[in-house]
């Protein structure tokens, strides 16, 4: 690490009063959510650019079934049942891993 860095992470741990190395602990505890979070506003872009067609042939499906597995990622078991409870309030089916079984058709 440079002079420079080293000291933007001394005045960075500062102006949050904390230690260098509370300061360093919390970045490298929050760098996994970052890249997840990050993940997920890629694939909302490729979302975004996806065409019709794409659509149709099913070329968003490996794309889709990522972003669900990162947004599952995220999700503390709160939250999850939260989410179960709404979409049950809608009238749908939550998906429980017992609902797909291996050669099952899927979906």
């Amino acid at each position: 690490m440079s002079h420079d860095e080293h000291q933007s992470y001394i005045k960075a741990a500062a102006d949050l009063g904390l230690s260098l190395s509370e300061y360093l602990r919390l970045r490298l505890v929050n760098a996994g959510e970052d890249l997840v979070a990050d993940q997920i506003a890629q694939l909302r872009l490729a979302l975004v650019d996806t065409s019709d067609d794409d659509v149709a042939r099913g070329a968003l499906r490996p794309l889709v079934l990522e972003l669900l597995l990162l947004l599952r990622h995220l999700m503390k078991p709160g939250e999850l049942r939260a989410v179960h409870a709404e979409l049950q309030r809608l009238g749908i089916t939550p998906w429980t891993p017992t609902q797909h079984k291996p050669g099952s058709p899927e979906p």
